[in-house]
């Protein structure tokens, strides 16, 4: 199992943020909007000529073959990383088992 995060910031963004929060995870850069546009994450709110695009906030937990497992679409920070963790540990334990459904 692994963790990484990823965001629309740059590598040398990433690189200060990584050795300034002492983070033992890498940080991807999206910066091409690429990951979130397929992977949904983009919300356009427009108004007259102008469109706003939004990413949300979200957590994907990812099986060995690639296949998003569960996706955390509203992530409230108190006790996400322990609910997170549980589903991980379903899913390691049991890699054709679905993890508990994320909200």
């Amino acid at each position: 199992m692994g963790l990484a995060g990823v965001s629309t910031d740059t590598i040398e963004s990433h690189r200060s943020w990584t050795a300034r929060m002492k983070l033992p995870y890498p940080l991807l850069s999206d910066a091409d909007r690429r990951v979130c546009h397929a992977l949904g994450l983009v919300r356009r709110i427009g108004g007259g000529p102008w469109t706003i695009e939004l990413y949300r906030r979200s957590t994907l937990l990812v099986d060995v073959d690639g296949v998003v497992a569960a996706i955390w679409g509203h992530v409230k920070v108190r006790g996400h990383a322990s609910e997170v963790l549980r589903a991980a540990r379903v899913l390691v334990a049991s890699p054709t088992s679905t993890p508990p459904e994320a909200p």
